[in-house]
């Protein structure tokens, strides 16, 4: 093992960029990034900087090492490229204390089947994804301060939605093949143009990815969409998703504070057969028009299902509702069919608009057959009346919402309450 210390000014230095610090690093090594301002003007840096397997950096610290990408790239889609980063991690690498800043793409990509971490780092002022995870075997990321990514406000076209928006803090992409294993921890997310953490498998993947993610203490606020977003498919079928999401602090995320939409067909793949298996406790949301949204299909997609659990999460200041939870919801044209969401909601606080849960088989348009929702319902509390606080309609005529038996108060309707 060798340690490369690198300073733009001292003589005593080994090497004076990070360039040629990488130039020399091999397995084992461990960089120092002395206090400064890496760049391509100021240091000679060459982008995007591609650190070698086994590979250790560590900065000064993340207000004082300082990597500016000088705005070089652009968004990319389609596929969407992590070597359009001012970062670049290999496998086994680990990247500490350090501010990696103003790329006109992504701050950090990680590239199929990498297992890498980032520690204490801020990742500020991307043009797209400040961290992008493309098919990892599992990638670390704690103690991170994120901030105004997705500059450029990107919105790809897609073959079959509307409103798709990239600019994540992180972005995170499964892939076929790959273990696909996050563990997101104790980071700090202020303002980005889509969702803070999002984690989805795209429509040209090959059937049958698993992934998972352990989201913890995390605090997001002011993302132009939502705080957490989930999708198990948006395409291939089979897929399988396990989430662990707890004791974060989402706020003031300016459409929803957590959202898993089981499966939502993005091109030609009709998604099907599907799972999402979901632990979401101790978390506090606030300040956005929807607390939790759980969706098991939106628009063509069959047989997919979404199982999930709330507990103990204080939910509050929601101009819509707190907690929503939804078979299906269907589009023009197209079949929607046989999708159930199963929950367990329990011992929730609740505040904001009435209702403040609601639950309902399926909503909007198309042919809606045969989506369900179950829930169990103990111990939630809210500040409203009993009566109003919890509302149950099947919707759409052919679709089926159902309280277990053992439940809290609640009231039916045969009314649209996604209206």
């Amino acid at each position: 093992m060798s340690m490369i210390v690198v300073d733009p000014t001292d003589p005593q230095a080994d090497v004076h960029s990070f360039t040629q610090a990488l130039q020399a690093a091999r397995a084992g090594d461990v960089i120092l990034l002395t206090p400064g301002v890496y760049s391509p003007t100021r240091t000679g840096e060459v982008l995007p900087l591609k650190i070698p397997a086994e590979v250790a950096v560590a900065g000064a610290g993340k207000e004082l090492s300082i990597i500016d990408g000088e705005g070089l790239f652009e968004p990319s889609f389609n596929p969407i490229r992590p070597e359009v980063s001012v970062i670049v991690l290999d496998d086994g690498v680990t990247l500490s204390g350090v501010t990696v800043t103003n790329g006109g793409g992504h701050g950090i990509g990680v590239p199929p089947g990498v297992s890498a971490a980032i520690h204490n780092c801020t990742v500020s002022r991307h043009g797209d994804h400040g961290v992008f995870l493309c098919g990892v075997t599992e990638a670390i990321v704690t103690g991170c301060v994120f901030q105004e990514n997705g500059l450029k406000r990107f919105e790809p076209a897609l073959p079959r939605a509307a409103g798709a928006r990239q600019g994540h803090h992180i972005f995170a992409e499964a892939r076929h093949g790959q273990r696909n294993r996050l563990v997101i921890s104790d980071n700090t997310m202020h303002g980005c143009f889509a969702d803070g953490i999002a984690f989805i498998c795209f429509f040209p993947e090959a059937d049958g990815v698993s992934f998972s993610a352990t989201i913890v203490r995390n605090t997001i606020e002011a993302s132009e969409r939502g705080g957490l977003l989930f999708s198990c498919s948006f395409g291939p079928s089979h897929n399988r998703l396990r989430l662990t999401v707890t004791d974060n602090i989402l706020r003031a995320n300016k459409q929803f504070g957590l959202s898993i939409m089981t499966a939502v067909p993005l091109a030609d793949k009709v998604p099907q057969d599907s799972a999402v298996t979901a632990l979401v406790t101790g978390n506090e949301i606030s300040a956005s028009p929807i607390g939790v949204l759980l969706q098991g299909a939106v628009s063509e997609a069959h047989h997919n299902i979404c199982q999930a659990t709330l507990d103990r999460n204080r939910i509050s200041n929601c101009s819509r509702n707190a907690i929503r939870l939804v078979g299906a919801v269907g589009v023009d044209g197209v079949d929607t069919r046989e999708n159930s969401l199963l929950a367990a909601v329990s011992r929730n606080s609740l505040s904001g608009s009435t209702p403040l849960v609601v639950i309902q088989g399926a909503a909007g348009a198309g042919n809606l057959q045969q989506n369900t929702v179950k829930v169990r319902l103990h111990g939630n509390q809210g500040d409203t009346s009993s009566e109003q606080a919890i509302m149950i309609s099947d919707g759409r005529a052919g679709n089926r919402a159902e309280v277990l038996a053992g439940s809290q108060a609640h009231t039916r309707t045969d009314k649209d309450l996604l209206r």
